[in-house]
């Protein structure tokens, strides 16, 4: 959506006022599609959730990314002409890196809880307009992984592949002396199919269902680093409920993250067997890459961060090195 046709759809509902309380209509915004899994595991349990515990007074109705491409999502809730987002940091980096940033921590969920992280986003995604509902992390170095079309080097790295990346994969590209082509989803397939790029780096849930097991024939590990999921809320809206309601929205939103950090490893064990059942192998880095492969995926988080928001970055760091969550 260009700038110019958002703003117009600022202006033509510059006169709606959310409905608090008693039927309240409320319309999410997702930056997937309903065939993605996580929307599927997470989304559809809250709203349903939602619509139960105020009896249906609290109603959320969704829409895709055939509404507002991913990319553009953030500022729409913002202003209000949406009122909750499902998303990804990545998805709106150029607006804040933040929550990508959050992506370098270590921990459990309850240790994020314990430590302040939801609140601290929370605040500083205030400035755009919205408020973070939901902070849901996966267990720590099960989030992203690489397939590859050949081996791993004797070297124990990847020197000289070309890999389907965006730069949330800078530091662990790095480290194994491959080089970044950026790509849209749609395009791996094809690119893969025709030797374009090596491999590609993604989530460490999707690969099947992307059928990228098809042009590929290694699944590289270890897997590296933590993936999160995104619930926001409009802050004008969210002010406008009662404190019921929102107890009603919160509650909703940490069984959700409850439900992704405890059950997301499962399905990437579940995926993986899929994946060597149809004929995939696992490649292992080497132990040189293996040993800095923490620290190389945290090193990429921050670097990218400090160069948008170096303040803002060098706060949550600081945050999270006091808590025990980061170096």
């Amino acid at each position: 959506m260009k700038k110019s046709m958002l703003m117009g759809c600022v202006a033509a509902v510059a006169a709606f006022v959310v409905q608090a309380a008693s039927a309240a209509e409320l319309r999410m915004l997702s930056s997937w599609d309903q065939n993605y899994p996580q929307r599927q595991m997470l989304v559809e349990p809250f709203i349903k959730d939602v619509e139960a515990a105020t009896n249906g007074g609290i109603k959320i109705r969704i829409s895709g990314p055939e509404t507002v491409p991913s990319f553009e999502q953030l500022q729409p809730v913002g202003a209000g002409v949406f009122h909750l987002l499902f998303t990804h940091g990545a998805y709106h980096f150029g607006t804040s890196p933040i929550a990508t940033a959050v992506e370098a921590l270590s921990g459990t969920l309850d240790q994020w809880r314990a430590g302040g992280i939801k609140q601290h986003l929370d605040e500083h995604y205030a400035r755009f307009g919205v408020k973070l509902l939901m902070l849901a992390p996966s267990a720590p170095g099960q989030g992203y992984h690489m397939v590859l079309r050949s081996p791993v080097k004797p070297s124990g790295d990847l020197q000289g592949y070309k890999i389907r990346a965006t730069p949330t994969y800078d530091g662990v590209l790095k480290l194994l002396n491959a080089s970044p082509v950026i790509l849209p989803p749609a395009e791996v397939y094809t690119s893969l199919e025709k030797g374009l790029v090596d491999g590609a780096a993604w989530p460490t849930f999707g690969v099947f269902n992307n059928k990228w097991h098809e042009v590929s024939k290694f699944v590289l590990r270890p897997a590296f680093g933590t993936t999160t999921q995104l619930i926001f809320v409009n802050l004008a809206t969210w002010n406008k409920l009662s404190d019921a309601e929102k107890k009603v929205l919160m509650s909703a939103a940490e069984k959700a993250e409850e439900t992704y950090y405890n059950g997301y490893t499962k399905l990437v064990d579940e995926e993986l067997d899929k994946l060597l059942k149809a004929g995939m192998q696992v490649a292992e880095m080497g132990p040189d890459q293996k040993a800095r492969l923490t620290d190389a995926w945290a090193a990429g988080q921050w670097e990218n961060s400090a160069k948008k928001m170096p303040a803002e970055t060098d706060a949550l760091r600081k945050l999270a090195v006091a808590k025990g969550l980061a170096k």
